[in-house]
């Protein structure tokens, strides 16, 4: 037996009912200081069969692991009833995995992890996520599992321990389009031509001024993947508004330099900003959908963090869930959106309430378009 096989002449199978005494038995030793009812486990083999599974040894089971759809950032109850699956899942969530001593060092951990990530991308689902205890968040890591820090999860954590670590793995093996890669070269190769064709025409300007009538008066604003600075950034600028813009081509943040001087314009990826401060309003507009549905998740603790008090939030998305592959000068132009009821998850996760949403707008060329506002406190 060599340190990435499971125990010779046994594999994983498929958990059944006549487990459950010999699951609870095991969980109760390998983890006693997260003791959970034998009812727990019979309602997850119940609800989603496919993600439980056992690995037996010589003298029985060495091995469980339980696991389903769920919602991202909402990681249930230590031992509560889940009484139904969600309608709309956003991530797979491994509930418990459970090791014998014989079982460690073998890779059958591994093994039955990248089974279920296999299952969970056959699903739609983007990620996996848990909640590691008993300072397993080193194992977890080594399974391509990272921490997520945010302050929504930090009560539910600590019901758990003091160490305890709600960690994620995206499943973007599976591949996004090529093109979803070639977003900021694209625009940096045809800054010029892009700064003509958009113009200085506002034809959003109906959504923008709901935009400034939702924010505090006179509020700072960021903008996230601004493009030229025309025309959204000016109209912006003239009503009043400090802004700060964010773009990936170095051309177009040229551009933004010479309209407006006295701004701030930063060249850089929208998905890495990190500004260690507050602004009044956020804004993605026509920059956002171009992210593809992992990045689009992640942007959410990208606004949460930016956002003061009263923030106005608005983005634009597609119409459903999926990718769409558009064209620019030629070129392929990568556009993707998750389904309404994720955004509406997403924006209440981070502290957000929607105001208005409507999906291809006819007076706005179509475009489907996202209005929220920052919960005070």
């Amino acid at each position: 037996m060599t340190p990435n096989s499971p125990p010779a002449g046994r594999q994983w199978r498929a958990m059944s009912v006549a487990d459950l005494p010999a699951v609870s038995a095991l969980a109760a030793c390998i983890h006693p200081s997260f003791p959970e009812d034998e009812a727990v486990f019979a309602e997850r083999l119940r609800l989603y069969p496919p993600g439980c599974r056992v690995l037996e040894g010589k003298q029985g089971l060495v091995a469980y692991i339980v696991s389903h759809p769920w919602r991202h950032l909402e990681p249930p109850p230590l031992n509560a009833l889940l009484r139904a699956l969600p309608q709309q899942s956003s991530t797979f969530y491994i509930h418990d995995l459970a090791l014998a001593p014989e079982a460690r060092g073998t890779g059958a951990a591994a093994l039955v992890i990248d089974a279920l990530a296999d299952l969970a991308r056959k699903t739609g689902l983007p990620m996996m996520s848990l909640i590691a205890v008993n300072g397993s968040a080193g194992f977890w890591q080594r399974q391509g599992f990272e921490a997520v820090h945010d302050p929504l999860l930090d009560s539910k954590l600590r019901s758990y321990s003091d160490d305890a670590r709600y960690m994620s793995r995206p499943l973007e093996a599976s591949g996004w389009h090529p093109s979803s890669k070639q977003i900021s070269a694209l625009y940096e190769r045809h800054a010029n031509v892009f700064d003509r064709d958009r113009g200085t025409r506002l034809v959003e300007r109906t959504w923008f001024e709901r935009f400034r009538r939702v924010m505090p008066e006179g509020a700072d604003v960021l903008d996230l993947g601004c493009g030229s600075g025309e025309p959204v950034a000016r109209y912006l600028i003239e009503a009043g508004h400090r802004l700060t813009g964010v773009d990936s081509s170095p051309t177009l943040i040229g551009l933004c330099r010479s309209r407006f001087p006295d701004e701030t314009w930063i060249a850089g990826d929208m998905r890495k900003v990190s500004l260690s401060r507050h602004f009044g309003g956020i804004v993605a507009w026509n920059s956002f959908f171009h992210l593809t549905p992992d990045d689009q998740r992640r942007m959410f603790g990208i606004f949460r963090d930016h956002a003061g008090a009263g923030a106005a939030l608005m983005f634009t998305s597609g119409p459903g869930a999926g990718e769409a592959i558009g064209a620019y000068q030629g070129e392929e132009l990568y556009h993707a959106s998750l389904d309404t009821a994720e955004y509406e998850t997403l924006l209440t996760a981070h502290g957000f309430s929607a105001v208005q949403h409507v999906v291809e707008d006819r007076d706005c060329g179509g475009l489907t378009v996202w209005l929220a506002r920052m919960r005070p406190g």
